[in-house]
């Protein structure tokens, strides 16, 4: 087995022995009936069944040195692990070390068993004893270090991915090990350097790539991981997480080649995050029915998901159906209150035009999150059409203290100042929001009514003109409040 695979997975032996006879030239044939079994007992190709049978055999035979019965031990006790014997093979484990506790492959051989169990503790107290009688074993050092890091004792796991790679500079599995200890630390920079190690040694290693763009991401350095989720996708075709990663990465580079990644990683795991981040792009691109499919698949995947539901009903309300989008909102709001999820409802029963409901999730949306401005806007237009017009100026300003340069605050404070015959601010405040976006038809048309009201007849006559020039039906009626945004 290759130092690579010893260290990636758990060690596991397979025993090459110097069969020394003790047997007379008379008990030739007896000679040649244990070592026939002994032959057997030690190919792991044959059936399981077969080689426990000739392990025992040898054992019951005697004649051997201590050393000799602990590898047939040893041998026997794995072979009951492959069939699932846990208890038989913890046995012939103990027996083995009870026989030549000084044979170091005994105590490892023990170890890997507790670590297929998840007994971390004792496989780690078998690994202290391995290293006491061959301190220079890299591959110990690295298999340790994963039990470390399985009980998050990471700097301990660090220095003994360190210790591994000083006694074997050529250790790939301890570089990408100690690379993996160091994400989970959060030290990115020298899990970049680990990973170019093994990248440099083996540029085939698809996860190690994979692994270093999600460290060049934590670090800020989204070109970079774009570079290496590309090279994962080709070198492991089959890997979910690095066309999901690939995807999400290009949303605002390239949405269509975005899409095609994300599509891939669903289609190699159909639970795959990539499924959640496909469902937000189409909502970004308006893809509002693909939006809505792909949350109906988060949703069955977990049931539980209190953002799937909120981000369904920003799909349903996008399409027109309030009454699933509000059932959406309250099954969110059920699992995990949010305040964007109140303010969301609140919107979705202000454009059904049930006040209360819309102020009492305002409120409510306020409460988790004071400065939300969704639900400050809400808040602030619910009262504007109650006509309850200094509460709707106060929530505007407040939006304005928060967001200067919030386009919509500004204009929707201008139709509330004009109602109350303020032309003056009304006419200040639609100058301001055409300040941040010129292009604004209704904007430029209701300040050119403001402006009629305070004898600025040119300037009205022009704005009124740009803004039928941008779109003619701003002209419909001529009240304010019939041109809401």
């Amino acid at each position: 087995m290759s130092r690579a695979a010893a260290a990636a997975t758990f060690i596991s032996w397979f025993l090459v022995l110097s069969w020394a006879p003790v047997y007379a030239q008379s008990d030739y044939n007896e000679y040649l009936l244990v070592h026939a079994n002994f032959d057997v007992c030690r190919d792991v190709n044959q059936p399981i069944a077969k080689r426990t049978t000739s392990c025992s055999f040898v054992i019951a035979r005697g004649g051997l040195e201590k050393s000799e019965v602990a590898k047939i031990y040893l041998l026997l006790g794995q072979a009951l692990q492959e069939s699932g014997d846990e208890q038989g093979a913890l046995q012939d484990f103990n027996a083995a070390i009870r026989s030549d506790a000084k044979y170091e492959q005994v105590w490892l051989g023990r170890a890997s068993f507790f670590a297929s169990q998840s007994d971390f503790a004792h496989a780690l107290e078998d690994y202290d004893q391995a290293l006491k009688i061959n301190p220079k074993d890299a591959a110990v050092y690295d298999n340790r270090g994963i039990m470390l890091q399985a009980i998050g004792e990471r700097d301990k796991a660090i220095a003994d991915f360190t210790r591994a790679i000083a006694l074997d500079p050529q250790d790939r599995s301890a570089f990408s090990n100690r690379a993996t200890a160091y994400l989970a630390s959060g030290e990115v920079k020298p899990a970049i350097a680990d990973l170019s190690q093994v990248i440099q040694g083996e540029p085939g290693n698809g996860m190690a790539a994979y692994n270093r763009g999600t460290a060049y991401e934590r670090n800020g350095q989204p070109d970079l991981a774009l570079e290496d989720y590309r090279r994962a996708v080709r070198l492991e075709p089959s890997f979910a997480p690095a066309s999901a990663a690939l995807g999400r990465l290009l949303k605002d580079k390239d949405p269509e080649e975005a899409i095609a990644q994300l599509s891939a990683a669903v289609r190699l795991d159909p639970k795959s995050p990539a499924l959640r981040s496909r469902a937000i792009l189409y909502l970004a691109l308006a893809r509002f029915d693909d939006a809505l499919r792909d949350f109906d698949r988060v949703i069955a995947n977990n049931a539980s998901d209190s953002l799937a539901f909120l981000d369904r009903g920003v799909a349903q309300e996008k399409l027109g159906n309030l009454e699933s989008a509000i059932h959406d909102y309250d099954r969110s709001i059920e699992l995990a209150p949010a305040a964007a999820t109140y303010a969301n409802r609140g919107n979705a029963f202000l454009h059904m035009q049930k006040l209360t409901s819309a102020l009492s999730d305002f409120n409510a949306a306020l409460v988790l999150e004071p400065a939300n401005l969704t639900a400050l806007l809400g808040r602030a237009e619910a009262d504007y059409v109650r006509k309850s017009m200094s509460d709707s100026l106060v929530d505007y300003s407040r939006v304005i203290d928060l967001d200067p340069r919030n386009v919509i605050a500004y204009f929707r404070r201008g139709n509330v100042h004009f109602d109350l015959h303020e032309y003056d601010a009304a006419l200040n405040d639609y100058s301001r929001s055409l300040d941040l976006d010129p292009d604004q038809p209704v904007v430029l048309y209701n300040r050119s009514l403001a402006e009629a009201r305070t004898g600025r007849l040119k300037e009205s006559t022009n704005d009124r003109r740009r803004a039928l020039t941008l779109d003619a039906s701003v002209a419909a009626g001529e009240s304010v409040s019939s041109r809401r945004k």
